[in-house]
């Protein structure tokens, strides 16, 4: 992630929301910190278009959400807002008077990238794992077939799934749902 050109600079929450709603870029806001999101490539595009069709498909007769991108995740009892490129929540979960920040997700997708790997699968996890609504986190490579998988159980542990095979069910039991590579890839 890189930090917007003034570091000294800390900015209060609405500052953030002000400078996000009128600027051209994208920031995730760390503690008064902002910090631009990089652009994507096509086929990060493409495997977030996808992975958002299936997950609507596959989730909306239930009553859930998917949204790309552009929305916010208020990370719980933090001062830290971030953006999935995939997330899911019940109707209604959004900040009163902010439409595009939610606080209770329950899946949160990231496509990686060269330049946001790291980030994703370690700083970003870290903050998602304080959100106590949050039950899925799918990190999918663009490049190759791997989705790597982590769930929470009832008692609050988390635990990783590496998926490789197209065929592969990636099993979504709260939501009493599925999907598959294949979903994601083809």
């Amino acid at each position: 992630m890189q930090q917007v050109t003034d570091t000294d600079k800390r900015y209060s929450l609405e500052e953030y929301i002000k400078l996000d709603e009128t600027g051209m870029l994208r920031h995730e806001f760390y503690d008064g910190k902002l910090f631009a999101m990089p652009g994507e490539t096509l086929l990060h595009n493409e495997i977030c278009i996808r992975l958002l069709m299936v997950l609507t498909t596959i989730l909306k007769p239930a009553g859930w959400k998917s949204y790309i991108e552009s929305v916010k995740v208020k990370i719980e009892n933090e001062d830290i807002y971030v953006y999935p490129d995939i997330v899911v929540m019940k109707p209604g979960e959004e900040t009163a008077n902010k439409s595009y920040i939610i606080n209770k997700p329950v899946l949160i997708a990231e496509i990686l990238s060269d330049s946001t790997r790291k980030y994703d699968s370690t700083d970003k996890f870290i903050q998602y794992q304080k959100i106590s609504s949050l039950r899925y986190y799918l990190l999918v490579e663009p490049e190759k077939h791997v989705v790597i998988f982590y769930e929470k159980d009832e008692a609050g542990e988390w635990s990783g799934k590496t998926f490789t095979e197209m065929n592969e069910v990636i099993a979504l039991p709260f939501f009493d749902a599925q999907l598959t590579l294949a979903d994601i890839y083809l």
